[in-house]
């Protein structure tokens, strides 16, 4: 089966980032795909960048879309709203693909019989290019773990089209940033995720990633949204069940590594660092909750 993809890139004022990650969906060894660029309400020279792309480059797979902003999740949305491709794929505009991106999304796709969703393994790099890190090995659908924390990486996410349109992602700008785990959550207590080891993305590791420049009262409202959205989700905790608690505390402790990291704001980290361990009391044993209390002290 010829499988088309459909890869759908969300961008907000990343004009002088897009151009490389555009180049590396460009040049997949896997050519049977189209890309969907919608600029959410971007200011500064986005679109000018693409046509020109376009123009030059003769890349008649290239979609422009313009929308108010309306941040990611309502641009990912849209961008499927668009997709023709029997799979969806939701890349960030400032990460990076490897040629074999698509040759093995297909080959998986097609040796496990046209599944709800994969993921694809990743590396992350810093601005120089170096590997820092790399994504888990799974050898099992890792659908519980998910509870946990979010492993996995938008990039290599793949999601059939029928699947996509059935669920959707979360447009509450609380959830910014969250987005992602949320709806994983929801796709996990429903489809088996088949887990892919081979690593064919790169998270560019900057100063400018949404998740650094977040201030304390969007990220505060960014865990207690996911908190409500996943408890109040009758399926997700059915799945779930007694690991809800660790899913809570995982959501303060998040929270409060992020306040840590700021040096400023140490109360409030110290307040949800406790909120977090007396939601499940072995958090405390966790590596996220040393590297909290040694930015504290």
């Amino acid at each position: 089966m010829n499988i088309l993809f459909s890869i759908v890139i969300p961008t907000y004022n990343r004009a002088h980032l897009l151009e490389k990650t555009i180049d590396t969906v460009l040049a997949q060894s896997y050519t049977n795909f189209e890309l969907l660029i919608v600029d959410d309400g971007s200011k500064d020279d986005t679109e000018t960048v693409v046509k020109k792309i376009i123009k030059e480059k003769k890349e008649f797979k290239i979609t422009y879309i313009h929308q108010k902003n309306s941040e990611r999740a309502a641009a990912r949305n849209n961008g499927l709203k668009s997709a023709v491709g029997n799979y969806v794929l939701f890349f960030d505009s400032d990460d990076t693909l490897y040629r074999n991106h698509l040759e093995v999304a297909k080959e998986s796709i097609l040796e496990k019989k046209m599944p709800e969703f994969i993921h694809l393994r990743y590396d992350i790099k810093n601005e120089i290019g170096q590997i820092t890190k790399e994504g888990p090995i799974y050898h099992h659908s890792p659908n519980k773990e998910l509870i946990f924390g979010n492993f996995l990486s938008c990039n290599g996410i793949f999601i059939r089209k029928d699947i996509a349109l059935e669920n959707q992602f979360n447009e509450d700008r609380k959830l910014s940033a969250m987005e992602d785990w949320e709806l994983w959550l929801r796709l996990c207590s429903k489809y088996p995720l088949h887990y892919i080891n081979t690593i064919t993305s790169s998270i560019i590791d900057h100063n400018e990633r949404s998740v650094v420049l977040t201030s304390k009262e969007p990220l505060i409202d960014r865990g207690k949204a996911i908190i409500n959205y996943i408890t109040n989700n009758k399926i997700v905790t059915e799945y779930y069940k007694k690991d809800i608690s660790k899913f809570k505390s995982s959501c303060h402790s998040y929270i409060a590594l992020h306040l840590s990291l700021t040096g400023k704001y140490k109360k409030e980290a110290l307040k949800y660092l406790f909120t977090g361990f007396i939601e499940w009391p072995a958090s405390l044993f966790h590596r996220r909750s040393f590297a909290i209390i040694k930015h504290l002290f």
